[in-house]
């Protein structure tokens, strides 16, 4: 008895470090997976897990929710007959989910089709379902059968946690054996409690998941490529205090939306809290480079790694509205900006306002007329050779906040970093930047429609925050207004 026990203890803690060291990190670094509401199992102790069935994959993202305690206390179903078909993959399945094997038109445990669910739920595991009863059409939930509101009506107080899953109809159809890296929704609802006839009770848990797949779809209603995000970027230089206020605003812009902070790490916000994200490969590549360029001497060794970090992050903002679908991108800064702005660095000389809006024009893509013969090609080669190689798909943004320092108080927040300081944070540097964005932001605001603003970052931090909060949000709802 007592060996009995300490062996089923190694195999549970073996099968927990199965999904936590292996299947989770696969699904994660594979296919992708983004979650939202995981919280709604916290501090449940045993379930019922309910979802909508497309694919083998759902077995694995449905165990990719439950807290580590839970994994080995919790079981799937499966049908014995197709999984039998492999003695290897029928003792790995058996391993990795413990499932309830069940054969179709086969009564099981005294002719109680659910008495294999029972036994689970007795000893006080947790059960995951499909009420569909097997894997429908790609992307269409059927009936549920009634079978989980008989077992609900013999368990009421085992609560019953609703999951909507898109994405693993195309990455694992039921007519295919190859897997594709496309990315998968994950979404929770909150714990469920039924009471009436098992008959009611169906009903009532299938229009649940029906409101999650609404919910779903009405955040997905556009193709992700055709995926559209607000941006609000927040410009200013070097100790200005700007990657602070940026993260603070774009939690607080979360209450009401779904945001995501491009900064010196990738964070995305839903209800004021932060969220867990899948991560990219571009934002790998961004930091490594991000690395090399505060590293660097002089600002000729600067130049072309700051250049590709900025082109990384641009190209980091259309990764993050196609995948994550956030109803507003954060920006810590602005690729095109900052390019606009650092000309003065390397140029001698800053843009004027009709140069910034043909620079605009040229790195946006928006002008399909623009031809080798561009007059500006002359004055910046840089700015050609961005067009020759196609990386004029530079994102604008709509709103823009400068926290405006000076270079004495920037210098001196720099140096309280206690970290090297970078080859352009030296006060003569950052004075000139700092005029070179004042007038960047002037001309976007007046010749290409950007609503600007600057803002005092001299102030207490708080007023800083509460006046971009206040800025962001009357422009925000102003373009809403118009949107209308």
């Amino acid at each position: 008895m007592k060996a009995g026990r300490h062996s089923g203890a190694r195999s549970g803690l073996l099968r927990t470090l199965a999904h936590l060291l292996l299947l989770r990190p696969f699904v994660k670094l594979l296919f992708g997976v983004h979650v939202h509401e995981a919280g709604h199992l916290r501090g449940l102790d045993q379930v019922i897990l309910i979802a909508n069935h497309n694919s083998h994959l759902d077995t694995l993202l449905l165990f990719g929710l439950l807290p580590a305690k839970m994994i080995s206390r919790t079981h799937s179903v499966a049908e014995e007959t197709y999984f039998a078909r492999s003695r290897i993959i029928f003792r790995l399945v058996e391993f990795l989910f413990r499932p309830v094997w069940i054969q179709h038109g086969k009564p099981d445990l005294a002719d109680d089709p659910l008495g294999g669910l029972k036994a689970i739920l007795d000893e006080g595991h947790s059960l995951i379902l499909f009420p569909e009863g097997t894997r429908g059409k790609p992307g269409e939930m059927a009936s549920f059968k009634s079978g989980i509101g008989r077992l609900v009506v013999d368990y009421p107080n085992v609560p019953i946690v609703p999951v909507f899953l898109k994405g693993p109809e195309r990455v694992l159809p039921k007519s295919s054996s190859l897997l594709l890296p496309f990315w998968n929704y994950v979404v929770v609802g909150p714990p469920q409690r039924c009471g009436g006839g098992h008959r009611d009770i169906t009903r009532q848990l299938e229009t649940v998941l029906h409101d999650l797949e609404a919910a779903v779809s009405h955040h997905h209603h556009r193709p992700l490529r055709e995926r559209r995000s607000g941006t609000i970027a927040f410009l200013g230089i070097d100790g200005s205090g700007k990657s602070t206020v940026s993260r603070r605003v774009a939690r607080a812009l979360s209450g009401e939306k779904s945001v995501c902070l491009i900064g010196d790490e990738l964070e995305f916000y839903e209800d004021n809290r932060l969220s867990p994200l899948q991560p990219l490969g571009y934002e790998i590549a961004r930091k490594a480079v991000g690395r090399y360029v505060k590293r660097a001497k002089s600002l000729k060794h600067y130049k072309i790694p700051k250049l590709t970090e900025l082109l990384l992050r641009n190209h980091l903002h259309h990764e993050v509205t196609k995948w994550y679908t956030p109803d507003l991108v954060v920006m810590d800064g602005s690729p095109l900006l900052n390019l606009m702005g650092w000309t003065v660095l390397y140029k001698g000389e800053g843009l004027d306002g009709e140069t910034c809006r043909r620079v605009v024009e040229i790195l946006t893509g928006s002008d399909p007329a623009i031809g080798p013969d561009e007059p500006l090609f002359h004055r910046f080669g840089e700015l050609k050779a961005l067009w020759r190689l196609r990386l004029n798909r530079m994102v604008l943004p709509e709103i823009v906040l400068l926290i405006d320092v000076g270079p004495e108080v920037a210098c001196r927040r720099i140096a309280g970093r206690g970290e090297q300081r970078q080859v352009h944070e030296t006060e003569e540097k950052l004075e000139r930047l700092r005029r070179s964005y004042l007038a960047v932001i002037k001309a976007v605001g007046e010749k290409c429609g950007v609503r600007a603003a600057v803002v005092e970052g001299d102030a207490p931090l708080e007023e800083v925050v509460e006046r971009s909060l206040e800025f962001a949000t009357r422009q925000l709802e102003r373009k809403g207004d118009e949107d209308e």
